[in-house]
């Protein structure tokens, strides 16, 4: 299977640089709109935050001390490359928790829809460009990663599920409406995280049903280089033999293929579909 790199995996300075400002948007949105709210935020550095409310410890260090054991049991059903740069990434997210502590009381925002709002858009952001790196910043992101590499579990299914008992820990500390607004920050956290991981890599499966298949199919291959299929079919009323076109390209892609059918029939069927995977010849993969 051939293997579509990007300027991410192929400049090492440019996929930290890249990791960084993630960590930093996801600390930002931690620090100015969830903790002075006293929402929390998903995963690891939500129960960190719940300890710091009853503690007074160090944000940062908590969400440390707390990766440990994840990671341990990362190293065992992970990528080894995945989770050494998770691990590293944990540690530069824990160290700018850490730091950006304050930042809550020097940029005050007092009203809590839009801490909710913007605290939960700004996590999902900065999980998911990490996520484009294919690393995360650790936590919670490593347990549904294992998920979703040995059970196809989506990631966002395993932190609602990990979200959920976050939300009964803030209700037991901060009361009812507290949680249902965290309910709100976490669902916004997950929705935005799959969004940025995927941004710029999605793929259309179209179906193509047309009496010119052979010239359709040969400019398809000769303009965009992507594979053709075509699937024997017939037509439940008339029972007369046709060729659909099956190919999956991206979603940019989609104007040009319909430019190229209509060109040799006018009354060309096109399907289009959403792809959630695809592995091969030609397709960035998704690692998660």
């Amino acid at each position: 299977m051939a293997k579509v790199n990007t300027i991410l995996e192929d400049n090492l300075i440019v996929r930290y640089i890249v990791i960084i400002i993630g960590i930093f948007i996801s600390a930002i949105g931690t620090n100015v709109f969830l903790r002075p709210a006293h929402l929390l935020s998903g995963g690891v550095p939500g129960f960190a935050v719940a300890i710091n409310y009853i503690t007074g410890l160090n944000v940062g260090l908590l969400t440390f001390l707390i990766n440990i054991p994840i990671f341990v049991i990362g190293f065992i059903y992970l990528q080894k490359e995945f989770c050494i740069t998770s691990l590293i990434n944990m540690i530069v997210y824990s160290f700018i928790l850490g730091i950006t502590q304050q930042l809550g009381h020097i940029l005050t925002i007092n009203d809590l829809f839009l801490q909710t709002i913007y605290g939960g858009i700004l996590t999902g952001i900065g999980a998911g460009i990490v996520f484009k790196t294919k690393s995360s910043l650790g936590g919670t992101d490593i347990i549904g990663a294992i998920l979703k590499v040995k059970k196809n579990i989506p990631i966002k299914n395993t932190s609602l599920t990990i979200n959920f008992f976050i939300v009964l820990l803030g209700a037991a500390l901060f009361g009812l409406n507290i949680a249902l607004y965290t309910l709100i920050d976490m669902f916004l956290n997950v929705s935005t995280m799959n969004v940025t991981k995927d941004a710029l890599n999605e793929q259309k499966q179209v179906m193509l049903i047309s009496e010119k298949n052979e010239e359709i199919a040969k400019e398809i291959m000769s303009t965009l280089i992507r594979g053709v299929t075509f699937i024997d079919a017939e037509g439940a009323y008339t029972h007369e033999k046709k060729r659909i076109i099956y190919c999956i390209v991206a979603s940019g892609e989609i104007p040009k293929i319909k430019e190229i059918a209509l060109k040799y029939d006018k009354k060309a069927f096109i399907s289009v579909n959403n792809v959630n995977e695809v592995k091969g010849k030609g397709f960035k993969e998704k690692y998660l």
